[in-house]
């Protein structure tokens, strides 16, 4: 289309004509002279002989000879929509013209070569043939090579094919095989397909899918999915799942297993309910049942409960936690516990003792 724009644009600049006028005499906008001269869009085919006429140039020349003017030509000269079922119409031909010819025009010209077209083919020409066309094309696609061929004409197929294509490719091949098509299939059908693959494999069946499955099919399947079998199972649809189911079933987990059934979906539960956890499990298990969990319980709660252990059980108890704990409170109990016990007291956790602290007091 560029290469047409330029060259309307060049014959028109040697005839010094302007787009104004030029627009007149072909009756269109002004606007329609600009978008050919900048490649947006074509001259429908009968316009051609008008312009070859006004610049003094042939057809073949406005279209800088290329592709296609055999077709062009034999169409202007019959004047006829008919003409081109007689034509032996090359695929390149029909590409490199489809952008000059109206929807009817363009239909009789694919029913004419249809069977030579590959489905990239058809994907080039989609915009410029009617949804039927479209549809039909689409449908054979499906047929002979699957639904996953259709990525390239997607845009350009009705939703109802799409959505009829995509529950006939689940049935057969199952939720995985959405995907490639999944921006054009409907919310509704991928929320359905949706649920089928959850019912037959479990959650992570969905997870290729994730992106556009609707939030609460999401959330539902995984409050089942955890039920099922712990939260440890949402795992790799944790990004998808709301903070609010998460931390309904992260309340459950802890309720049946403690904190350490929490650490594999620990980045994804709010901090609200992890330091909630932690202080509970703190007063079940002590201390050493904040490790697994101590990456991301709050600075606050961990150093409470550091408090608390030291308090209740000495200085060694805080050994396996030392990595997490705040440096300025490590070396606060430590200079404590040297006070009351002796340097001796401090030996299991010296490792995370800042020792010039300790040699200035």
């Amino acid at each position: 289309m560029k290469k047409v724009g330029r060259q309307i644009a060049q014959f028109r600049k040697d005839n010094k004509i302007t787009q104004m006028k030029l627009a007149d005499q072909l009756g269109v906008s002004f606007q329609a002279i600009s978008n050919w001269e900048r490649g947006e869009t074509m001259p429908d085919i009968s316009k051609l002989p008008e312009l070859a006429e006004i610049f003094n140039v042939s057809i073949d020349e406005i279209l800088d000879n290329g592709k296609g003017i055999k077709l062009i030509n034999n169409i202007i000269e019959n004047n006829q929509q008919e003409s081109p079922i007689e034509l032996e119409v090359q695929t390149e031909e029909f590409i490199n013209v489809a952008p000059l010819l109206d929807i009817d025009l363009a239909d009789i010209v694919y029913k004419n070569i249809k069977d030579a077209l590959s489905i990239s083919d058809t994907s080039l020409i989609a915009p410029y043939v009617s949804k039927e066309i479209i549809d039909e094309s689409a449908i054979k696609e499906v047929g002979e090579n699957g639904f996953q061929e259709l990525t390239s004409m997607a845009p350009y197929i009705s939703k109802e094919i799409i959505d009829e294509s995509a529950k006939k490719e689940f049935d057969m091949n199952g939720f995985k095989a959405l995907t490639s098509m999944a921006p054009y299939i409907s919310k509704e059908i991928i929320d359905e397909c949706a649920e089928k693959e959850f019912d037959m494999n479990g959650i992570r069946g969905l997870t290729s899918m994730a992106p556009f499955i609707s939030k609460e099919v999401i959330d539902k399947c995984a409050k089942k999915e955890s039920e099922l079998s712990g939260i440890k199972a949402l795992t790799s649809m944790a990004p998808f799942i709301s903070k609010e189911v998460i931390d309904e079933c992260a309340k459950k987990e802890f309720e049946m297993n403690g904190i350490k059934g929490l650490t594999s979906m620990a980045p994804f539960i709010s901090k609200e309910a992890i330091d909630e956890y932690a202080e509970k499990e703190f007063e079940l298990n002590g201390i050493k049942g904040l490790v697994s969990m101590a990456p991301f319980i709050s600075k606050d709660v961990l150093s409470n409960c550091s408090r608390k252990s030291y308090e209740l059980n000495g200085i060694s108890s805080l050994t396996a936690i030392c990595p997490f704990i705040d440096k300025d409170l490590i070396n606060e109990i430590s200079l404590d516990a040297i006070s009351k016990k002796g340097i001796s007291e401090i030996s299991s956790i010296i490792p995370f003792i800042d020792t010039k602290f300790l040699i200035n007091r």
